[in-house]
C-alpha cells in the first residue's frame, strides 16, 4: 500500500461518515467543483453514480435533488426519460461569488476606509432585511449595529448583484467611512474584534489544517497520488473544497493588516491548493469515465478552470 493511500485511507472513513446529514449543502459543492466546468448539466443518472463514492444512496440523492429545486437552486429538463439537472440563473451569481473566492486569493489592499450598508431604510421588508443579513454575511460583512453592515475593503459587485436579485437596489444605503480622529472612539482593532469572531474562525482553520496536514506532509515527502483510484481522489478533492468552502463562508477575508499574526487562514489556503493540485487530474477520470449531460459523456475541462489555485 503507498504512504499517501495509508494516509488518505482514515480521511476515507470519516468522509462517509458525516455526508449524508449535508447532502443538499454537498450537492451544491459538487455543482460549483465539478460540475460546472464541464458545462454546468448533468444527467441525475450520473450525479447518482458520481456520489455513490462518498456514501450518498440513491434515496438521498433524489431527495436532496428535489429540496434543492423546490428552494430555487436547480432547475430540470427533460428528455424522454431523462432528467438533467443544473443551476438556477438566480442561484449561479451566489455560486460564482464562491467560486472566486475559493479557488482565486484576493490581493485586498486597504485605504483605511470602510464600506457601509444601511439595510434599516423604509421599502426592505422584514423578509428582505433576513435575507440581506444572511447573504451579506456570506460576502464577508459584519455587522456593526442592527441593519448596518460594513467591510474594510469588500469588492461592491457582488453587492450591486445582491441587491438586484433581492429588489432592494433602491433602498439600500450604501456608503464609504473612515475614522476622523485617531485618538478618539474604538480603534480599528476593536472595530474589526466587535464586526468579526476571529478567534473561533482562526480555530476552524487549524482544524481543517490538522484534518488535512498528513496529506500536505506525504506530498511534500515525494507521495504521488496519480497512481490512486480515482473514485477516491474524488472524494478527497470533493470533501477538501466542500470544507474549505464552509470555512470561507464564514472569512470576513481581511486585508493582511487587519489579520493577527500568523493567521491560519492563510496556512490552510496554502494546504487546500497544494492538496486540490495534486488530487484534480485523478479525481477528473473518475467524473468524464461516470458523468454524461444531453450532449454526451463530459468532456476535459477548459483553460479558465484549469487555473484554480493557481501559484
Amino acid at each position: 500500500m503507498s504512504h499517501f493511500r495509508q494516509i488518505s485511507r482514515p480521511i476515507l472513513t470519516s468522509i462517509r461518515q458525516e455526508t449524508p446529514n449535508r447532502t443538499p449543502k454537498l450537492l451544491l459543492t459538487v455543482f460549483g467543483d465539478t460540475i460546472q466546468p464541464h458545462g454546468g448539466e448533468i444527467w441525475l443518472g450520473s450525479l447518482i453514480r458520481l456520489l455513490e463514492p462518498l456514501g450518498i444512496n440513491e434515496r438521498l440523492v433524489r431527495t436532496s435533488v428535489f429540496r434543492l429545486a423546490r428552494d430555487g437552486w436547480l432547475e430540470s429538463t427533460r428528455e424522454g426519460r431523462r432528467s438533467f439537472y443544473r443551476l438556477t440563473p438566480t442561484a449561479l451569481p451566489s455560486v460564482e461569488s464562491a467560486e472566486r473566492r475559493i479557488y482565486h486569493a484576493p490581493k485586498r489592499h486597504w485605504n483605511g476606509r470602510w464600506n457601509l450598508i444601511f439595510t434599516g431604510t423604509a421599502g426592505i421588508t422584514s423578509e428582505q432585511r433576513a435575507e440581506l443579513r444572511k447573504r451579506l454575511s456570506w460576502l464577508g460583512f459584519g455587522t456593526i449595529a442592527p441593519n448596518v453592515f460594513g467591510h474594510p475593503c469588500a469588492p461592491m459587485e457582488p453587492v450591486w448583484e445582491l441587491f438586484e436579485t433581492l429588489g432592494v437596489s433602491g433602498q439600500a444605503a450604501v456608503m464609504r467611512a473612515q475614522r476622523i480622529d485617531s485618538d478618539q472612539g474604538l480603534s480599528t482593532a476593536e472595530m474589526v474584534s466587535q464586526c468579526f469572531d476571529l478567534r473561533q474562525l482562526e480555530h476552524a482553520y487549524r482544524k481543517f489544517i490538522r484534518r488535512y496536514s498528513k496529506l500536505g506532509d506525504a506530498l511534500a515527502a515525494g507521495a504521488d497520488p496519480s497512481g490512486e483510484e480515482p473514485a477516491h481522489c474524488f472524494i478527497l478533492k470533493t470533501m477538501l473544497v466542500h470544507h474549505y468552502r464552509r470555512l470561507l463562508l464564514r472569512d470576513p477575508q481581511l486585508p493582511a493588516p487587519l489579520l493577527p499574526r500568523d493567521w491560519a487562514g492563510s496556512d490552510a489556503r496554502r494546504l487546500c491548493a497544494t492538496l486540490y493540485r495534486a488530487l484534480a487530474p485523478q479525481a477528473a477520470r473518475f467524473v468524464t469515465a461516470t458523468c454524461e449531460n444531453r450532449d454526451g459523456p463530459y468532456r476535459a475541462i477548459g483553460q479558465k478552470y484549469r487555473r484554480r489555485f493557481g501559484k
